[in-house]
């Protein structure tokens, strides 16, 4: 492909902060067969914890859990980017008297820009949860992540300068260009550590430290020089504790590093405990972020019986404002925890002293 033909995509920001130029012309260009992109993410990070974290596996209270997160960023700019992630995850019965393996599954599916750039990532998670007391109120937990991504885009959707006529575009002129390949295929690998203290349902503390692409994939389309994807350090903390007998505070803090991009994110929620349900706690949370240099983000959810759900909408203050006029992207997460019910049977049977 000549330098003098490129073809712009839009594409998506995922977490790299914008000049006011990438902001209406471009965020990652394909140049002579150079592909520049970034890694999807979700301001509600922590309801997807296998995308922030392997170890995060099996690190629930509960026996399956279920999880689905929807993203639509910049609907304000003409092609809206969107994001779909489900996963699952469980802990396998074992032997084992303080340690406890666990298995997930996490399905990705993004699609960006004009050019309908699909990233479709299925990632296969693992992690070692590792009690480190007798009463159970501090794990440890290793974890590892293979996966399999497949990125493809639409040729039939771009324009180059050829099919202008030196007046106006007309998209019957030839292109000039011959995509040999429009989708790549390449194994990927995360790894991760994870600590958990949890006293009671109302107070626990949760941090990790992640790191993604450690294979470096080769992610380019055209040419036979590499453009290897970067990899991703993460570091993450989560605390919840009561302040009064119905309020808990839950900050959070989120650092990301890939290249040379950065993201810091931090905040939290304000969360009400209601009156339960059939014995099961029922609550509602108010929060507020800060993605630095890019975006406030103000949050909401609901705990009702094994269900959280969870909506968010990102107000952008990069330089992008000039074209989003503050429109960020909006989001929402549903989690379900399934827990097996085990009835009581009394050990011991003991005769009322009526009889």
């Amino acid at each position: 492909m000549k330098s003098n033909k490129i073809n712009t995509i839009i594409h998506k920001k995922h977490f790299v902060s914008l000049s006011a130029l990438n902001a209406l012309v471009l965020i990652f260009f394909i140049l002579p067969g150079k592909l520049f992109s970034q890694d999807i993410h979700l301001s509600q990070f922590n309801s997807s914890p296998q995308n922030l974290n392997p170890a995060q596996t099996g690190l629930f209270n509960g026996d399956w859990r279920f999880l689905g997160n929807y993203r639509s960023q910049w609907a304000a700019i003409p092609v809206p980017y969107k994001t779909f992630s489900l996963s699952t995850d469980t802990r396998l019965k074992t032997n084992l008297a303080t340690a406890t393996p666990s298995l997930g599954l996490l399905v990705n599916n993004d699609n960006s820009g004009t050019s309908h750039l699909t990233t479709t990532q299925i990632y296969l998670s693992g992690a070692f949860i590792k009690t480190l007391n007798k009463d159970s109120t501090h794990f440890i937990s290793i974890g590892i992540q293979p996966g399999v991504v497949t990125k493809s885009f639409n040729a039939n959707a771009l324009t180059f300068d050829n099919q202008y006529d030196g007046d106006r575009y007309n998209s019957a002129l030839p292109s000039g260009e011959n995509f040999t390949n429009t989708r790549i295929t390449y194994f990927d690998m995360a790894g991760g550590l994870a600590y958990l203290y949890r006293k009671n349902q109302r107070m626990r503390l949760n941090i990790g430290m992640s790191v993604l692409h450690l294979t470096q994939p080769n992610q380019k389309f055209y040419g036979t020089t590499t453009d290897k994807l970067k990899m991703k350090t993460a570091l993450s903390g989560l605390a919840e504790f009561p302040v009064s007998e119905n309020l808990d505070i839950i900050p959070t803090v989120l650092y990301q590093h890939q290249g040379k991009y950065n993201e810091t994110v931090a905040g939290g929620f304000a969360k009400y405990y209601l009156t339960p349900v059939n014995g099961m706690p029922t609550a509602i949370s108010i929060g507020a972020f800060y993605r630095i240099k890019d975006a406030f983000i103000i949050a909401a959810g609901a705990d009702y019986m094994n269900f959280n759900v969870a909506v968010s909408y990102d107000i952008n203050t990069s330089k992008l404002i000039a074209a989003t006029n503050h429109r960020g992207g909006f989001e929402i997460s549903i989690i379900y925890i399934f827990k097996k019910i085990i009835p009581f049977v009394a050990k011991k049977r003991i005769c009322p002293i009526y009889m």
